[in-house]
């Protein structure tokens, strides 16, 4: 006999294939419209599912469903996990991601309950293919975010994800990992220490897709839609031109969020996508203080931008070597071939610029860190 829990119904039905956000949204405003009992709903009476609407193939997949599986023994299944279901409407359930625009009527989620009303919930992210500029600016804004009270919100793929995970673990705050999956899986299999850290390090793991749902292309841009819903500000740190991180932004702009974005060095191809954000109206941030004075909070009490204290360069070889870095990212041979000095003295320089934190070698690739 069908059970009268909207979240073991709702969750229930997120595993019939072919019911997505939009389907699961119809019967949801059906019931609270025309209050019909679930017990009606699963034996698929005509008058109900004519007042949904669902169409053949949706009736068909709940039939099949229904004779694999059983509505209660697959909630149980859940609170063996340490799933919990988070309806819509629930004291849980977050009500900035109410207020958006098509907000999934349920999540499953993991780890520490969720405030549905935190006083800064900020999201970040940006590039997977994150640069040691973009490693440090992300890292370096997420901390005087936490550091004012944010709660960090991401979508835990590696690059500017992980690092904003990370740091906020690091800083104490609560930080929030929303998959595109579900929790039976895990995508890149290399981020399963992230998640691992997320959730004992007092964080939450949401997703709006039952466990069993595999990783697809189209699951990430429905994530990015609650990663801006669950946000008062979406923060792009570094991007290329034609990065998923401007789908985020999208979502928020639809949701009448902040867009912000901070500038990179302007040979960077992973600087274009927060270039384009920036001339498209999106906030130039330099600082925490930034995103705060968009959002209407006192940001005073921060007064470091993103200037790194560094040694000052005193060494005309260093000098040389980082002009030659302006441009970008180079090889080693490529820039000693322009120096004048020795091959040892090439590489103690290198050396002493990269424990400096002025550059960063991977294999033969030099770069400038900020």
């Amino acid at each position: 006999m069908a059970t009268e829990s909207l979240s073991e119904n709702l969750a229930a039905l997120s595993c019939v294939p072919g019911v997505g956000r939009r389907t699961l949204a119809r019967i949801f405003y059906s019931r609270k419209k025309h209050r019909w009992h679930w017990s009606e709903f699963w034996v698929l009476r005509p008058a109900i599912i004519e007042k949904i609407p669902i169409d053949e193939k949706i009736v068909l997949a709940i039939k099949n469903w229904q004779r694999e599986y059983i509505i209660g023994d697959f909630y149980v299944s859940l609170q063996q996990k340490g799933i919990r279901v988070v309806a819509i409407g629930s004291e849980e359930y977050p009500q900035l991601l109410a207020q958006s625009e098509y907000p999934p009527v349920i999540l499953f989620a993991q780890g520490a309950a969720l405030d549905p009303c935190p006083r800064l919930p900020i999201a970040v992210v940006g590039t997977r293919q994150i640069t040691s500029y973009g490693r440090f600016v992300t890292s370096a804004l997420t901390k005087q975010l936490c550091q004012s009270g944010a709660t960090i919100i991401s979508g835990c793929m590696y690059g500017v994800d992980t690092v904003a995970h990370e740091t906020a673990l690091e800083e104490k705050a609560h930080t929030i990992a929303v998959l595109g999956f579900g929790f039976d899986h895990v995508y890149p299999v290399s981020q399963a220490p992230v998640l691992q850290a997320i959730l004992a390090g007092g964080g939450t793991i949401l997703s709006e897709y039952a466990p069993q749902t595999r990783p697809v292309k189209g699951n990430f841009i429905a994530r990015n839609s609650i990663v801006a819903g669950l946000s008062a500000a979406v923060l792009v740190t570094e991007a290329a031109q034609k990065s998923g991180s401007h789908t985020t932004a999208q979502f928020a702009l639809e949701s009448g969020r902040s867009v912000c974005a901070v500038p990179g060095p302007i040979y960077s191809p992973y600087s274009e996508g927060t270039k384009w954000l920036i001339n498209e109206g999106a906030v130039l941030v330099t600082s925490a203080a930034d995103i705060l004075t968009e959002l209407g909070v006192d940001g005073s009490g921060i007064t470091a931008g993103l200037a790194p204290s560094l040694p000052e360069l005193t060494s005309p070889l260093e000098q040389a070597i980082i002009a030659a870095l302006q441009t970008g990212p180079q090889q080693s041979e490529e820039v000693f071939a322009r120096l004048t000095c020795s091959f040892a003295e090439f590489q103690a320089c290198l050396t002493k610029l990269e424990l400096d934190n002025y550059l960063e070698r991977m294999g033969e690739q030099l770069s400038i860190c900020y």
